[in-house]
Parts: C-alpha cells; sequence; structure tokens
C-alpha cells in the first residue's frame, strides 16, 4: 500500500517486544540455550558458519536464530515426556522449519493468496474498460492487496521485528483501503473534493497507526482493536450496500458471499491450538480459508464497475 512508505524505513527497524511464554521462561529453555549460545557461537561460531545450510544462510539465520531454535525443540520434548501441554516460545507456537522457511504452511497458504490477487486483477483488467468509473480505484485496492500479501509471505517465511511490523501494517492497509473504497463509491465515482478529503483521512489515519504502533509502543492489543475495529466497519459496509442494492444483478450476490465468507473465516483466528504436524495452526489455516475468495470479490468489483459504465452510458444517451 501507498501510505506505509510515507514511513521512513528507520522508523520500521526499531525492534519491538517480544512476548514471553511458557516456554520460553521455562529453565530447561534458558540453560540449552545459554549453553548452545556459549558453545556454537563463542568458541566454535566458525563451525557453525560454515556447516550452515545455504538456504538458512540465504534467510539470514543467525547461530542464535538456530541455538532458539533447537533448545524450543528439546523444551517441547522434555514437556511432552512430562505429560505437560506443548507450550508457546515469544508468543508463537513452536513450527518445523522446512528449507529454512519458519512456518512453511503459512507461507505457501499467503503464496495462495497472492496468486489469486495477482490472477484475478489480470482477469479484471481484460474485463473492464480502464475508464470505467472506480476501475482507478479497484486497481489501487488490487495492488494493495498484492503488497499485503507478499509481505505475509516474507514474515510466515523469515519472522523477525522488520517482517512483523510490514505484515501487520500492510494487512492493515489492505483493509482500510477496501473501506476507503466503499467509501469513495458512495459519495460518486467521479472525482471531486470530497472523494479527495476521504482520501486524505484515511491516509492520515493509516500514517497515526503506523507511528503508534512502529514509535511509540507496538502494542498487539491495540493493534487487534484497531484492526477489528475497520475490518467490522468494513464488513458491515458493503453487506449494507449490498442489501439495498440486492437484485441488480448477480454480482451483488457474489459481494455477500464473499464478505460473508471472509467473516466466517475469520472464526478460524479465534481458535488456538498447538499445530498438527508441526505446521498447520488455526492462523494458517484461515490463510488457505482465504484463498478462494478474491475469485468471488473481483467478480463483484468486475460487475460494479461495468454497471456503473452502463449507467453512465445510458445517462449520456438520454441528454
Amino acid at each position: 500500500m501507498g501510505p506505509a512508505k510515507l514511513i521512513p524505513l528507520s522508523l520500521l527497524l526499531l525492534p519491538c517486544p517480544s512476548l514471553s511464554s511458557v516456554g520460553d521462561k521455562s529453565p530447561l529453555y534458558l540453560s540449552c540455550n545459554g549453553y548452545c549460545l556459549d558453545t556454537n557461537c563463542s568458541s566454535d561460531l566458525v563451525s557453525w558458519t560454515t556447516n550452515q545450510p545455504p538456504l538458512e544462510a540465504l534467510l539470514r539465520w543467525t547461530c542464535r536464530d538456530d541455538c532458539r531454535y533447537i533448545c524450543m525443540w528439546f523444551t517441547v520434548g522434555q514437556f511432552l515426556q512430562a505429560g505437560r501441554k506443548v507450550p508457546q516460545f515469544h508468543g508463537k507456537w513452536p513450527f518445523v522449519r522446512m528449507w529454512g522457511v519458519q512456518e512453511p504452511a503459512a507461507a505457501i497458504f499467503s503464496i495462495l493468496n497472492l496468486a489469486a490477487n495477482v490472477y484475478m486483477l489480470r482477469w479484471m483488467v481484460k474485463k473492464v474498460p480502464p475508464d470505467a468509473p472506480m476501475f482507478k480505484v479497484w486497481v489501487m485496492y488490487s495492488l494493495t492487496s498484492i503488497n499485503a500479501w507478499c509481505w505475509s509471505t516474507i514474515f510466515h517465511t523469515r519472522d523477525n521485528s522488520f517482517t512483523e511490523m510490514m505484515d501487520y501494517f500492510c494487512a492493515f492497509s489492505m483493509v482500510l483501503f477496501s473501506l476507503q473504497a466503499y467509501l469513495l463509491r458512495q459519495v460518486g465515482p467521479d472525482f471531486n473534493y470530497i472523494s479527495v478529503f476521504l482520501c486524505l483521512g484515511c491516509c492520515l489515519f493509516f500514517v497515526h497507526h503506523v507511528y503508534i504502533m512502529a514509535l511509540v509502543k507496538f502494542d498487539y492489543g491495540y493493534n487487534m482493536k484497531v484492526n477489528l475495529t475497520v475490518g467490522a466497519a468494513n464488513c458491515l459496509a458493503w453487506l449494507g450496500w449490498c442489501y439495498f442494492h440486492w437484485g441488480e444483478g448477480l454480482y451483488v450476490t457474489q459481494g455477500t458471499a464473499a464478505v460473508m465468507l471472509l467473516f466466517i473465516t475469520a472464526l478460524l483466528e479465534v481458535l488456538d491450538f498447538p499445530p498438527w504436524f508441526w505446521m498447520l495452526d488455526s492462523h494458517a489455516l484461515w490463510h488457505l480459508a482465504t484463498a478462494p475468495l478474491p475469485l468471488l470479490w473481483y467478480r463483484f468489483i468486475a460487475g460494479d464497475c461495468l454497471e456503473l459504465l452502463r449507467q453512465r452510458e445510458l445517462k449520456m444517451k438520454i441528454v
């Protein structure tokens, strides 16, 4: 999303606090991690670097990161052997690392969402004339979504403070832009001062949110509240629009289905369980469930653009 570029890169590189959990507070984990750091990352660092797999080196896995990963699984094994529940580490469930990818399933499903948005953008550009009302707005929305899913893929591939912030900020920009598109659709597809005011207001709101998270405090609770509020407003707004335009065409039904399914799939985020096969948790399943939704949503977008174009041409004929 464009507004994210307003934030200097140096601000996004500021470290954010990691959540402390049962696993990383465990004496088993702490002693294992201390021993690993002393053994592998001090006296024998050259040997560790030489034997590091190329893909892990490419993704910037450090010796310290590797110690945390090794000791995480050592602690999980000890917990399970003692009959205790699988613990979380730094606010996250343990995931198996594959080819250097930190959360393989979530990364793959993010790529599916990315591919769906790219495919449907290409489809929409062929289907809708570029002079159709709202066309440029929806192209910008699509590019925003593509950017968000790129960062989701990067974050789940390699989780650090920078990729986490970019994933959070870009995901929020996607939801906020959808709400902005609704507001622009309501005030009219033609350029006017109200539409400029709405775009400026949304940009300032986004910049303020990034400022609070990046400079004041990286607050997970605050971020969740803001996202839930904007997301709920977005869903209710579009459902209301579909209700008042019901019967205008199949595209309205498709839009309603897309919003309803998005709301239903979001319930997966409420679930919280240790990952199946150490790869599939509720968040990964949510990404899998959202992957087909662009196939419906873009058909709604295209249908509405074509309907607006038809109305404009009809009005010109009457005049």
